[in-house]
């Protein structure tokens, strides 16, 4: 009977496998069953899962997509709205470009540019040495040996010291001297679009608390060890270029007429031989040596509109064709005056001072780079100043997690003396204390580190005696508010595009590069000139090529200097001078380049713009995000302190093992250093918000004529 219900079995089998086959289907692979899973034994004190957190798929759940993976969008919140750009900068941007203020202690003794003081003229500039700030400040900190610091004091010594910020307090001169530069017909010589970001330090990383010693082992006795050295890697800052052009200049554009007068003068002692070439009888009269003072006197100056004017006056005739010695240069003096104005090419106010222009729109851009090389120092000693409290707490939970390993030590060693405990165990809390002791080790060693990268960024030379510091303790610490940020992002992107100033002084690059493009486009067209010119005892025609130069401020001396008119009359002349390069091939190139880098610059503008935007997104969200995380690790912490409490109390009682008590005092450093860090990663993340925001000097009552004094009160 057995044998015919196998038979009948494998005779059903057969027929459904036939039956399948004939109508296309096939049966589905043979997967082998898993072996059964013995149960867990529930570990002591351990509470089962509540139902109501048994994750649950929803009825109207997304389906598993091909990858098998499922993303439920409507828990992640939508990315917020972009608005249009500010028309108009912030009030703190418009006084940073209208800040007239210039450092004093770096800067020379102010040049007097008025007529009278023509001596000045040709006096060199006398800028004094680098400035040696005073360690008042900076002795009232210290005690023991040790300094005393607030955020607000490692902002103020920061900002009187720290040579980036010194760097680019003289690019505020730099832009000062272009500007006189150009009032005297000269081009522009720039200024520096770089701006320096500080050293991360240790905390370079996201969480650089979180090493693997907080992060958890394999073993809770077991030592990790972080690589200190690395830590120098990070010792300098990183530039960041903040010019919207890129490495290729704009052209030179047309000729500038030369503001500052001229002057140009020749006097020497002439000696003839006995023979004269008398032009008018053709013939030659032999005569005796001839002795006279020749002089020259030649002056230019150029006006806004490319008019240039020329005068001079000689003796050249005389001393050519007279017959007797003469010691008064000036006896029968040759005067010309010649007067040249461009018609097209270099015509205009708008052509012959675009240097003046650019000049003073880049006086604001160097005050606007220098309140963003501020606000890079403000935010990267901020960020300096709370790691090392965060690391400075880091190693008081060291201290206090070796403490309690030392205790259970102790603990231990009392009962394997009374025989209530193995041997073993003994063994492994000095594992868990060896273990300890290495990890506050290696606290200590990052707090060490960060305190020297702080201590560079607060001293001018850190060989003065006064960098004699043994050690700083920081006298702020972090507070995370209980209430979770609410943010508007929309409105913080639009508080972001008026108060940059990366971004005000990058529409200011627009309008320089404008002129320069405008003045490009002047340059195609024909030099077409007009002139008139006077001369008394002369017959030459004077050139009527205008005398300006691209910019370098140098001219040409006159050929009347130097030649005499072959008769001695008085000349009337006037004219146009047309100079019509045929095909014009290069100054169309170099108008449609500029146009081009023009539009280039536009691009790279935009694109800030977007990275604004975007910085400001991130920051938001980082900000929300670091608050419910250490929210979590302030809940994580707290239960991890009421297990290991239970523990403990179940050991008493025979109920719990050593084993389970060192594991849990792990995990409880493991989450105090992780609380310790999700403090540190809101702080930064609140740092990263402001400075994305462009409020960081106001955050901290910092005001920008302060800091390009020097002096913070």
């Amino acid at each position: 009977m057995r044998t015919l219900r196998r038979y009948s079995a494998v005779l059903f089998v057969l027929t459904c496998g036939l039956s399948r086959a004939q109508t296309g289907q096939q049966p589905p692979p043979f997967t082998a069953p898993n072996p059964p899973t013995p149960a867990a034994t529930q570990a002591p004190g351990q509470k089962s899962v509540p139902d109501q957190q048994t994750p649950a798929a929803a009825p109207d759940a997304p389906l598993p997509q091909t990858d098998q993976t499922t993303v439920d969008l409507r828990s992640v919140p939508p990315m917020s709205p972009q608005l249009q750009t500010p028309a108009e900068p912030s009030a703190a941007v418009n006084h940073a470009t209208e800040m007239t203020l210039l450092p004093q202690k770096e800067a020379g003794p102010a040049r007097k540019d008025g007529f009278y003081n023509l001596i000045d003229a040709y006096r060199g500039p006398n800028t004094p040495p680098l400035p040696v700030v005073s360690g008042d400040r900076l002795s009232a900190l210290i005690h023991d040996g040790r300094l005393y610091l607030s955020l607000h004091d490692a902002l103020s010594l920061a900002i009187e010291n720290n040579l980036d910020v010194e760097v680019s307090r003289y690019n505020l001169l730099l832009a000062h001297t272009d500007l006189t530069r150009a009032k005297g017909g000269g081009n522009l010589r720039g200024i520096d679009y770089t701006v320096q970001q500080m050293a991360p330090g240790v905390g370079a990383a996201t969480s650089p608390l979180l090493i693997t010693a907080t992060t958890g082992n394999a073993s809770s006795t077991n030592a990790s060890i972080a690589d200190l050295s690395q830590v120098t890697q990070t010792g300098s800052g990183t530039q960041q270029d903040l010019s919207q052009n890129g490495p290729f200049p704009y052209s030179p554009g047309p000729s500038i007429p030369l503001f500052d007068p001229t002057l140009f003068t020749q006097v020497g002692y002439l000696r003839r031989s006995d023979q004269n070439s008398l032009i008018d009888t053709g013939t030659t009269a032999p005569t005796g040596p001839l002795s006279f003072l020749s002089a020259g006197l030649d002056y230019q100056q150029g006006f806004s509109t490319g008019a240039q004017l020329e005068a001079y006056a000689d003796n050249a005739p005389q001393v050519l064709y007279a017959n007797g010695s003469q010691y008064d240069p000036f006896h029968a003096p040759s005067t010309s005056v010649t007067l040249t104005q461009p018609l097209l090419r270099g015509r205009g106010r708008d052509v012959n001072l675009r240097f003046i222009r650019i000049a003073r729109l880049q006086q604001k851009q160097s005050r606007l780079l220098f309140e963003q090389q501020v606000l890079e120092t403000v935010y990267g000693i901020s960020r300096l100043y709370y790691d090392l409290v965060s690391l400075g707490e880091n190693v008081g939970v060291k201290e206090q997690t070796l403490a309690a390993a030392e205790q259970l030590y102790r603990d231990d060693k009392a009962q394997v003396d009374e025989g209530t405990l193995a041997p073993i165990e003994l063994t492994r809390a000095q594992a868990l204390v060896s273990s300890n002791r290495l990890d506050l080790i290696q606290a200590k060693g990052e707090y060490r580190q960060q305190e020297a990268i702080l201590r560079q960024q607060l001293l001018r030379r850190l060989g003065d005696p006064s960098a004699g510091i043994v050690g700083i303790f920081p006298t702020d610490h972090i507070t995370v508010p209980d209430a979770a940020p609410s943010l508007d992002i929309s409105s913080l992107i639009a508080d972001a595009l008026t108060n940059r100033p990366d971004l005000a002084q990058a529409s200011l690059q627009i309008k320089d590069d404008q002129i320069a493009t405008s003045a490009a486009r002047n340059n195609v067209k024909p030099a077409l000139n007009v002139y008139a010119n006077i001369q008394t005892r002369g017959s030459t025609l004077m050139s009527s090529t205008p005398l300006g130069s691209p910019g370098t401020g140098v001219s040409s001396v006159a050929p009347a200097l130097t030649q005499g008119g072959l008769r001695l009359s008085t000349i009337y002349q006037g004219g146009i001078q047309l100079n019509l390069p045929l095909r014009n091939r290069i100054a169309q190139a170099d108008a449609e380049r500029d146009q081009i880098q023009l539009r280039q610059a536009e691009a790279r503008s935009i694109r800030l713009e977007n990275e604004i935007r975007q910085q400001v997104e991130n920051a938001a969200i980082a900000l929300e995000s670091a608050h419910q995380a250490y929210a979590a690790a302030v809940e994580s912490r707290n239960y991890q302190d009421q297990l290991l409490q239970a523990e403990k109390d179940k050991f008493a009682v025979g109920a719990s093992t050593n084993f389970l008590i060192i594991q849990d005092q792990s995990y409880l450093a493991q989450a105090r250093s992780t609380e310790v860090a999700a403090r540190s990663d809101w702080m930064k993340a609140q740092m990263s918000l402001d400075r994305a925001l462009g409020d960081l000097l106001e955050k901290n009552h910092i005001l920008l004529d302060d800091t390009v004094r020097g002096t913070l009160p």
